[in-house]
């Protein structure tokens, strides 16, 4: 038996999805325990899919292009804290759900291979596809959000992952830096004709893989379902109410917003190619602000 204390909810109940959809009034407050530490086990997943497959690819291979010596210091430094990241959510998830994560990293996010294979083309192209910076600075900041809102809790969470995300912050913060350094040194010296296509397709990104629960935020209640079978007859319902959480303000507030991720918002403000968000990300309004 390991230490972690399972009396207790693993992250926030106001940053898990379904909290936000009418099912969730109908779970008996087990079912929402547990529902909540499998959530914070995805969670978990997520920031290291992005650390591993996305930010440590991204930023080898811009240190293979010429950059100021500071930078150069700065992202080396970055890569090497997203490994200890990646070890440290890993850590944790293998002790909250064994079973799930015996000789394994992912349990509830699988990447098709054709899909990951395109990701990984991408990554080693980040001058071609700058809109990964874009992306890096956004998961970035929720990833802050995230881990505020868990120490704004820490009275009433798990211990464990409540230090795991204190962590998380200490090094988040200089990253969220570093994002923004590099898309002041790569973003404008980009085409107009090349943001453009980044600026859409990030759009498009967002909207399929970030903004509306759809993969393996769905597999997360019906892992729920395997453990208390009297709710697979709500599956239907809740799997619909996942899909429509886009149009959820709440919920909206707490994943991307003016309030969850400020600082990339305010850049998106700088640029009008970024003005089609608003079409997927509801808690997107653009503001006024004059092009560079």
């Amino acid at each position: 038996m390991n230490g972690l204390e399972f009396s207790r909810p693993f992250m926030p109940e106001r940053l898990t999805p379904l909290y936000h959809a009418p099912s969730y009034a109908r779970l008996t407050p087990s079912q929402r325990l547990r529902y909540n530490q499998l959530h914070a086990c995805y969670c978990n997943e997520q920031t290291m899919f992005f650390e591993v497959a996305l930010a440590r690819n991204v930023l080898e291979h811009l240190l293979r292009d010429p950059l100021p010596e500071r930078l150069r210091q700065g992202l080396g430094d970055f890569m090497a804290e997203e490994k200890r990241h990646t070890e440290m959510f890993r850590d944790a998830n293998a002790q909250a759900a064994p079973e799930y994560y015996q000789g394994r990293g992912f349990f509830f996010i699988a990447v098709p291979r054709a899909g990951g294979a395109v990701l990984d083309w991408m990554t080693r192209r980040p001058r071609l596809f700058p809109l990964l910076l874009w992306l890096m600075l956004l998961q970035e900041e929720r990833a802050m959000f995230l881990a505020r809102e868990f120490i704004r809790d820490a009275d009433v969470l798990e211990p464990l992952f409540v230090v795991v995300q204190r962590k998380h912050l200490a090094d988040e913060t200089g990253h969220v830096a570093w994002d923004g350094e590099l898309l002041d040194a790569i973003w404008p010296r980009t085409s107009r004709l090349r943001r453009a296509v980044n600026a859409r397709l990030f759009a498009w990104m967002v909207g399929e893989f970030f903004n509306t629960p759809k993969r393996a935020v769905p597999r997360v209640v019906e892992v729920l379902a395997q453990e208390f079978p009297e709710l697979r007859p709500l599956l239907p319902a809740m799997r619909a109410e996942l899909r429509g959480l886009a149009r959820n303000r709440a919920f909206c507030e707490v994943s991307y917003s003016r309030t969850a991720t400020p600082r990339a918002f305010a850049r998106f403000d700088q640029w009008p190619e970024f003005a089609s968000l608003a079409k997927v990300l509801r808690g997107y309004v653009p503001q006024t602000a004059e092009a560079p």
